[in-house]
């Protein structure tokens, strides 16, 4: 799997959070909820300062690896004012593997996080993106940002 080493300075996100943990496969069940209740509330459409059009799926708060649990929010990158009922949390600035995906979404997300489990690069477990560039949710391009450490 193809990826290139990048520096990411901090950002904002602010959207809607929830807890869980990859066991069982119930973060990918949890996450897809998420984004469900994320677009078809219209909470998509409320996020106030977003600096782009595009979302992003931010991984932070780990409680350790990524067999433990974590906080994970379905968002848009913002400047300034939070929006009310809203959660923002920082993506920390650092150096990242960026992961690159075009075509289905699912499918692709899918393969890229089982290569990043198997890659012998050292993660930070401070903050992991994705990044939907012009997609409807179903397709379209994706950057992933995987923290690794210096």
């Amino acid at each position: 799997m193809e990826y290139e080493v990048v520096n990411v300075g901090e950002k904002t996100v602010d959207g809607i959070l929830i807890q869980t943990q990859n066991a069982d496969g119930k973060a990918i069940a949890d996450i897809a909820a998420l984004w469900n209740d994320f677009f078809g509330s219209g909470k998509a459409g409320l996020i106030r300062g977003r600096i782009n059009d595009n979302f992003v799926g931010l991984y932070t708060d780990y409680e350790g690896d990524f067999t433990k649990p974590y906080a994970y929010i379905a968002g848009g990158e913002v400047e300034g004012s939070e929006t009310p009922a809203f959660t923002a949390k920082k993506i920390a600035a650092g150096k990242y593997a960026k992961f690159v995906a075009k075509g289905n979404l699912e499918q692709e997300v899918g393969a890229i996080w089982n290569a990043v489990w198997s890659l012998p690069f050292k993660r930070s477990y401070k903050s992991d993106f994705e990044e939907y560039i012009g997609s409807d949710g179903v397709t379209g391009e994706i950057h992933i940002y995987i923290g690794i450490e210096d």
